[in-house]
């Protein structure tokens, strides 16, 4: 699972984490998941970690096409959190694509500052990682219970 999102009710904030390689199809079945998902709502925050992706596959135009059909209000806020430069820089033309929309985005290399920007601490963050791991573990194991027979 390339994207993965986690959304926390109580802290009004997406959790989204891409994995190892991340495409255009990966990038706008995300959107579209989100934007049809029974619990998201436009004015949360997100938070984007892509400090996993090893490879980015995503081109200028699909960063285009999404940076034109927002789905976050302008009052939330998106943190894209990206070591590696291509990512970085994809996330940074987004924001810049994004700002006549008047959205909220700021680009991180460092996950604490975007949790500041975002006003979470680390005890929320930490607690709502542990729920993610275990639903992942949980699924995990179903998977392989089903391949099994």
């Amino acid at each position: 699972m390339p994207i993965a999102t986690t959304i926390d009710r109580s802290l009004r904030v997406i959790f989204t984490t891409a994995d190892t390689v991340i495409t255009d199809q990966d990038w706008m079945r995300h959107h579209e998941r989100l934007r049809h998902h029974p619990t998201f709502e436009a004015d949360f925050d997100q938070l984007w970690d892509f400090r996993s992706v090893e490879d980015c596959r995503l081109t200028p135009e699909i960063i285009r096409i999404t940076s034109v059909m927002p789905i976050f209000r302008p009052h939330s806020r998106q943190a894209f959190v990206a070591v590696n430069n291509l990512i970085y820089g994809m996330c940074r033309m987004y924001e810049m694509l994004c700002a006549h929309h008047d959205l909220r985005i700021e680009v991180f290399r460092d996950i604490q500052a975007a949790n500041e920007w975002l006003g979470l601490n680390m005890d929320d963050v930490r607690h709502t990682a542990s729920n993610r791991l275990a639903v992942r573990t949980r699924l995990s194991n179903v998977l392989s219970l089903y391949q099994t027979y």
